[in-house]
């Protein structure tokens, strides 16, 4: 005898389908999951001392490194492949989720095409993104680790790789 003809005799008709498992069920707790790993993946910081610590951007075989310690100032080391470095030092200040930074430099090795453009198409009065400057940068945490997004667009980020050394 099968299923069906079972809950026949037993007086209660069942659908044919009703042995296989309801997909629609876990469609909902999917999503769930999706949703939530979505608002843990990315999230903005919301305490200075959250963003104290050593960060770094690479783009090819340039990097900078930027150490944002505790008492407000920043030091930045830029290591070009060729060899050469270069490092500044400057003040930070905190504002929900931001960080500014004065005197920051992003060097036109790093910048995407279309800050590249942006630069090239500005007059001599007006600030370049790729000279040094103040920069205001969002502070986020990306999976767990802290980030300060300097072209976000174009997947450029400060990512902290360790605690401040001062």
């Amino acid at each position: 005898m099968t299923l069906n003809s079972n809950s026949r005799l037993l007086g209660r008709r069942v659908s044919r389908h009703a042995a296989r498992p309801r997909r629609w069920g876990l469609l909902p707790m999917i999503a769930l999951v999706i949703l939530s790993s979505a608002l843990v993946a990315c999230y903005p910081v919301r305490s200075m001392p959250d963003v104290i610590g050593l960060y770094e951007l690479k783009v090819g075989n340039d990097r900078i490194s930027l150490d944002v310690s505790s008492d407000q100032s920043f030091t930045e080391t830029i290591r070009w492949a060729s060899g050469k470095v270069e490092q500044r030092t400057g003040k930070w200040y905190w504002n929900r989720s931001s960080v500014a930074f004065d005197g920051l430099w992003i060097p036109k090795s790093f910048a995407p095409d279309y800050i590249e453009a942006a630069d090239a198409k500005s007059n001599l009065s007006q600030p370049k993104y790729t000279e040094p400057g103040n920069w205001s940068v969002s502070a986020e945490r990306h999976w767990g680790r802290v980030t300060l997004a300097v072209f976000p667009d174009a997947d450029i980020y400060f990512r902290m790789v360790g605690h401040s050394s001062r």
